[in-house]
């Protein structure tokens, strides 16, 4: 695994716990030697994940959007940053450049870049880990939705059962690099066709 995309919010939110997960997210992340992908902002939660990884001496890749780019201010420390048009064109750098993903405690972006990422694997388009980062519960309800579509019959067992959840940081990052995906020719059956 080189390279984990790391999804978060533009601010640091209420709780100073999601600053400090954040950094301890990075840090896991830049200790086992692999590089890190984010939003490339400068600001909240994603300034503490460039920042923590590249004072562990990883490569940064920041992937801006043309629209948020000058309002966010990229991170002056990047070596490289990634600038689209559109969404879409940004979560398509996101996938391309990037062998697993972590979702952080955020906002309406993060929960799209969650959403992307798990039905792209469901219709393999892509095959790669997923996990959130459920820091103080964050995502509880969001987790709960996903187990009433389970019951309600919209998202197979199988394909809930492929997203990774913890709410230690150190833990969900080994979680993620040990994780072994199903190969990419069963997709169907993980949608229950």
């Amino acid at each position: 695994m080189k390279s984990i995309s790391i999804f978060c919010g533009a601010h640091e939110g209420n709780n100073p716990k999601y600053a400090q997960s954040a950094k301890i997210v990075s840090e896991t992340i830049a200790k086992k030697g692999i590089n890190v992908v984010f939003g490339g902002g400068n600001v909240g939660l994603m300034k503490i994940i460039s920042d923590t990884a590249l004072d562990n001496g990883v490569e940064v890749l920041g992937i801006s959007l043309k629209s948020l780019h000058a309002l966010e201010l990229a991170n002056p420390r990047l070596s490289e940053i990634v600038v689209t048009e559109t969404l879409l064109d940004r979560k398509d750098e996101f996938m391309s450049r990037s062998d697993a993903f972590v979702v952080l405690p955020g906002g309406v972006g993060s929960l799209d870049e969650l959403a992307e990422i798990m039905a792209s694997n469901q219709l393999g388009i892509i095959n790669k880990p997923v996990g959130i980062l459920n820091t103080e519960g964050y995502y509880d309800h969001l987790l709960k939705w996903f187990d009433k579509a389970v019951e309600e019959g919209f998202i197979s067992s199988a394909n809930l059962k492929e997203l990774l959840v913890s709410e230690d940081p150190q833990e969900l990052v080994e979680l993620i690099v040990n994780h072994k995906r199903p190969s990419d020719d069963n997709w169907t059956e993980r949608l229950g066709l």
